[in-house]
């Protein structure tokens, strides 16, 4: 009871300080979180592993190899790759202070988590996903089998056989020469097949769990998608209307994954706004299905709804959000 006192409390405070905040919340407050459905449409494949340098000849790794492959002849798995490189400010501006809450939000995030054992980095990566069993489905092991052909390897007796017989479609094993270029062609072409296999036995929705990080970034990134240009404040009042739990922490923690993945980006206009904005379009994350009284949602209906209510207002907040919206507008070169 004193939760939903809480944000009753709450969204009285922001009721009727501008149409387009009343407007997020008559419509998000109809929806029913019961009917949400995750759609896992965009695929982003988390990459750890060996040194990258595209510009040298002598490739250093087998996953600089396997960058160049894809990169070649599986655009589907080039485009979705993320390497972990991408992450290390994670710990700036506290948006993460613990790295045990950094690698669960980057795992229920990503499709996929390949660790190519080549690395001090990825051998830690190994021991964070090593007990992580609910996460197998997702996750791939790539080892050397110069390294696990002993019996008497650590990381044979390990975490790789313990991980193997909980799912033996999360461990593969190839031979590779760590210091001198060599030939892996048939190698990198198993570990695509791998890979695509995975992707086939993933499932294409889920019902909406509030307690994974990872549908909860999916419905941030619906709700810029929809609700675009957003500020940060106007997402934690969603979730208030929504009646789901959820700290501004941890909305921030999913901004910085989006945005790091590339499916949400930002503009800061003025002294202190900071507008998120959709960079994929055309792919939902959330379907809302029906509301609290049985009507189906119409996104393009509500999106048109939203737009309405700031871009003919005149207080100062609506002509900002209007002036952004033309500046992505024209950065994107779409049309609303």
């Amino acid at each position: 009871m004193l939760v939903l006192f809480y944000r009753a409390v709450h969204l009285q405070q922001y009721m009727n300080k501008n149409k387009f905040e009343d407007v997020l919340i008559d419509i998000f407050s109809d929806l029913n979180v019961n009917n949400f459905q995750v759609e896992y449409s965009i695929k982003k494949f988390f990459l750890c592993g060996g040194e990258i340098n595209i510009a040298n000849e002598k490739t250093p790794s087998f996953r600089d190899r396997f960058m160049r492959h894809t990169a070649q002849s599986y655009d589907s798995i080039y485009d979705a790759i993320v390497l972990a490189e991408s992450f290390k400010d994670y710990f700036k501006e506290n948006v993460y202070t613990d790295l045990l809450v950094f690698e669960r939000d980057i795992a229920n995030i990503a499709t996929l988590v390949i660790i190519i054992l080549e690395s001090p980095g990825a051998l830690v990566e190994l021991g964070m996903f090593c007990n992580k069993t609910d996460l197998y489905k997702k996750l791939i092991i790539v080892a050397n089998q110069k390294h696990t052909e002993h019996e008497d390897s650590f990381i044979y007796l390990g975490p790789l056989e313990y991980i193997r017989r909980k799912d033996p479609t999360s461990v593969a094993e190839y031979p590779w020469n760590d210091s001198v270029q060599k030939n892996d062609y048939d190698s990198l072409e198993d570990l695509c097949s791998v890979i695509n296999d995975k992707i086939e036995k993933y499932p294409s929705s889920e019902r909406l769990k509030v307690d994974n990080s990872g549908h909860i970034s999916f419905l941030i990134s619906e709700i810029i998608t929809l609700c675009y240009p957003i500020l940060i404040g106007e997402i934690e009042l969603i979730f208030l209307a929504l009646e789901i739990e959820i700290s501004i922490s941890q909305i921030q923690r999913s901004l910085y994954l989006l945005n790091k993945i590339g499916v949400i980006s930002s503009r800061k206009y003025g002294t202190s706004y900071k507008f998120y904005y959709p960079l994929i379009k055309d792919k939902k994350t959330v379907r809302f299905g029906g509301t609290k009284s049985g009507k189906k949602v119409d996104s393009l209906t509500l999106r048109m709804a939203i737009n309405q209510s700031f871009i003919n207002e005149t207080d100062q907040l609506s002509g900002r959000r209007v002036n952004v919206l033309k500046l992505i507008n024209s950065s994107l070169l779409v049309t609303v």
